[in-house]
């Protein structure tokens, strides 16, 4: 499924508008480096029967989730970290059995999905989590970037790893109160605070400044703080980890003068897709202008713009001259967001081909970021042997593809919100790139450490290098780093001290996973409670009374970022994450019958895709061809004569997921057969019948069996759950399961 900015769904419920997410709180400390943030999510079922809400949403670059905590029917439960597939299992068998359950999930850069399952009847629940995050200096400044929305992204959600479920989906009427608190303590009170983004009030308090956005705000921005101080300085803090210590070091590489003279090839690639429109064109069109006028005249440029499509102002480089200047500058004066869609990769593609210059190439980039598929970009560009410096702009940036984009190719990322100066970005940009590349770079730990994070790829002169390491004892000495830029020596020194952070030494784990075996990401995230790619915060709710149907789906829409496609809104159209009531084939049948994955192409028979088995377990999944002679399949009339595993379930998802609470299930072998269950695997179910079973149990045996095998992942998330809750509520047996198992 492919979802594009102009192609986004607007989602309401059956009371005409109701969503259960009724408002978010935000309270954060900031103290030396370190931020922690805890969030407060409060949802309210507006509706008469028990909901499962999900709610996709941001994190910023380098979060490090530390716990969840579930209030509801009036107890307060926290989450544990346990391995994914096993937090999945078991968020199905509590919301089956009819419990309550909340699953959070990382679903891709930057984002998390949490699910709430069986939210009763006018019940409100309370999801608060905690996460940490390290700050770092750039120039003069700190930076605290908080996102709160999504904004519509161009691109396959499923390609980028995605389920269904797990896609934003996007709301002209919903509106979401929020409120932040910020305290700022230590050294980091006594600098200069502001925010622009948000209308901020300041309290002064014995341990320091309290920040808080005044007036209402809702979910529509990122949030963002600022910290000045012309005294930016390194620190190295450390703390016991059960018998070993960790120390985590925040240094500020001295700053260099930049090599004017140096030539440069600059191609400015500008994004001027739908996603664009508004208050990000405006940005990028002043980016752009500053940009024209950071250039010499020994430097060489082009301009590619695009959306759907690329077009470069010159066909090749051209000299950084006044009569070229001038072009570019009368185009960019004009510059719009209307050139369609995001398709990055072609464009980038393009760019990379400009020949005409003998300097080292470069690419500046500006764009929102609104795209899925980002390891695809970020792989292709790393190959190109060109540095991309980016430069993200509007009110809800995907922060994490634009700072991954330019630290695997060599570059840099600067985010700017609309009130932010541009100049100030867009020349240190430029003083990145002229300033000699560093050297050589190394910390010297006071004693052999036990373990180290790796360096980051890239550095430049100015910037922060946090550096986390594990010690048998405690840290005790100078750390210092060390490099050399254009052959001169730079070093910045400082003293451990210890800290009181309880949570540094899972800071450090959550940064040693990045870098980490999958068996040792795994170890580490049970160890230290961290969520990774390979694990789920899980929360179960026991309930006196449990709920009887399977909850309906409720997804929470996001706010349209303010300024979004230039009026705040999208078009009232359905997507690839459209609205259960007005979906004729069910709402997961395009997922299946046309994701991007090419799941019609599987030939397999289903027994080599499960594992071979004996002549009594499920033996294929290849063609069958019957006419309908029961009552009970007069409701499946799938056109087929033969189908692929994947077309089967693709079968079962149109003709039994009409809408959620009214899922009806095969109940007999002919209709299997009727779906496209082969010959093979229906003479086997008439085998286990024949031995004295119910029929209807015999093929909840073999949907659930079907559902658990390595195809499993095909079903959508709400048929697997129906199959699990009706192979529970048939009795399963201990003999007949065993028989279906591949």
């Amino acid at each position: 499924m492919t979802t594009t900015e102009e192609n986004s769904a607007i989602l309401v419920d059956s009371n005409g508008g109701q969503v259960a997410l009724k408002a978010v709180k935000v309270r954060a400390r900031l103290h030396e480096l370190v931020a922690e943030v805890e969030v407060e999510q409060s949802y309210l079922n507006p509706q008469n029967t028990n909901i499962e809400t999900v709610y996709t949403f941001p994190l910023p670059i380098g979060a490090v989730l530390l716990g969840i905590e579930l209030e509801i029917a009036g107890k307060k439960l926290a989450g544990q970290v346990i391995e994914r597939k096993r937090a999945e299992r078991d968020y199905e068998e509590a919301v089956t059995d009819g419990n309550s359950a909340v699953l959070l999930q990382e679903t891709g850069p930057g984002l998390y999905t949490a699910s709430i399952g069986n939210l009763m009847a006018r019940e409100s629940a309370v999801i608060r989590y905690r996460y940490a995050l390290m700050l770092s200096w750039q120039g003069n400044k700190l930076r605290l970037l908080l996102p709160t929305t999504i904004a519509p992204r161009y691109g396959n959600a499923e390609a980028a790893g995605l389920q269904p479920h797990q896609i934003p989906e996007f709301s002209l009427i919903a509106e979401y109160p929020f409120s932040l608190t910020v305290l700022v303590e230590g050294s980091l009170a006594s600098m200069t605070i502001a925010s622009p983004t948000h209308t901020i009030s300041y309290e002064k308090l014995a341990n320091g400044i309290s920040a808080k956005i005044s007036g209402q705000a809702v979910l529509d921005r990122d949030f963002v703080l600022t910290l000045e101080s012309s005294t930016a300085q390194s620190s190295c803090v450390y703390m016991p980890d059960g018998d070993e210590h960790v120390a985590i070091a925040s240094l500020r590489i001295p700053p260099v003068a930049a090599n004017d003279k140096k030539p440069l090839a600059v191609k400015l690639l500008i994004d001027c897709s739908g996603s664009m429109g508004g208050t990000s064109i405006v940005q990028a069109r002043k980016a752009a202008l500053e940009i024209l006028n950071a250039l010499r005249p020994t430097d060489s440029f082009n301009v590619t713009l695009f959306g759907s499509d690329f077009k470069h102002l010159f066909p090749h480089m051209v000299p950084a001259s006044g009569k070229f200047i001038t072009q570019a500058w009368n185009r960019l004066e004009q510059l719009d967001a209307d050139m369609g869609g995001t398709e990055m990769e072609s464009a980038l593609a393009a760019t990379f081909a400009l020949k005409g210059s003998d300097g080292a190439p470069c690419i500046l980039l500006i764009t929102d970021g609104a795209v899925y598929e980002h390891e695809k970009l970020v792989r292709r560009a790393a190959a190109s042997a060109h540095r991309v410096f980016t430069v993200g702009v509007g009110t809800a940036v995907v922060d994490d593809f634009l700072e991954s984009l330019a630290m695997k190719t060599g570059g840099a990322c600067e985010l700017v919100s609309p009130q932010e100066g541009m100049s100030e970005k867009i020349l240190a940009q430029f003083h990145r790139l002229r300033q000699p590349k560093l050297e050589q770079v190394q910390i010297d730990w006071p004693t052999t450490p036990e373990w180290t994070t790796p360096l980051p790829q890239t550095l430049f002169a100015g910037d922060t290098v946090h550096a986390f390491a594990g010690f048998k004892r405690a840290v005790d000495g100078l750390v210092t780093l060390r490099t050399t830029a254009a052959g001169q020596p730079l070093s910045v020194t400082t003293t451990p001290t210890l800290s009181g952070e309880k949570d540094l030494p899972r800071i450090a784990a959550a940064h040693r996973i990045k870098h980490a075996t999958p068996e040792e990401m795994l170890a580490l995230s049970l160890k230290y409670q961290l969520l990774c790619a390979l694990t789920s915060y899980l929360v179960v709710a026991e309930r006196e009374v449990k709920a009887v149907d399977l909850p309906e789906l409720h997804h929470v829409p996001q706010m349209l970022a303010a300024g979004w496609g230039g009026v705040g809104s999208v078009a009232s159209v359905r997507s690839s994450a459209s609205t259960l009531d007005d979906a004729d084939d069910g709402p997961f049948a395009s997922e299946l019958c046309d994701d991007g994955h090419g799941l019609s192409s599987i030939q397999p028979a289903f027994s080599s895709l499960v594992g071979p088995g004996s002549t009594k377990k499920i033996t294929s999944m290849q063609s069958a061809s019957y006419s309908m002679a029961s009552s009970d399949i007069d409701e499946y009339a799938p056109e087929i004569n033969k189908v692929t595993p994947a077309e089967f379930i693709a079968n079962l998802e149109r003709d039994t997921v009409r809408i959620i609470r009214s899922i009806k299930l095969p109940k007999t072998i002919e209709a299997l057969e009727y779906l496209g269950m082969p010959s093979e695997d229906a003479a086997c179910l008439r085998e286990e019948l024949a031995k004295g079973g119910r029929e209807d149990a015999v093929v909840m045996a073999y949907l659930y069996a079907l559902s658990e095998s390595n195809i499993g992942h095909l079903f959508g998330r709400a048929l697997k759950r129906a199959i699990l809750k009706a192979w529970k509520d048939s009795g399963p047996d201990i003999d007949l399961d065993a028989s279906m198992a591949p």
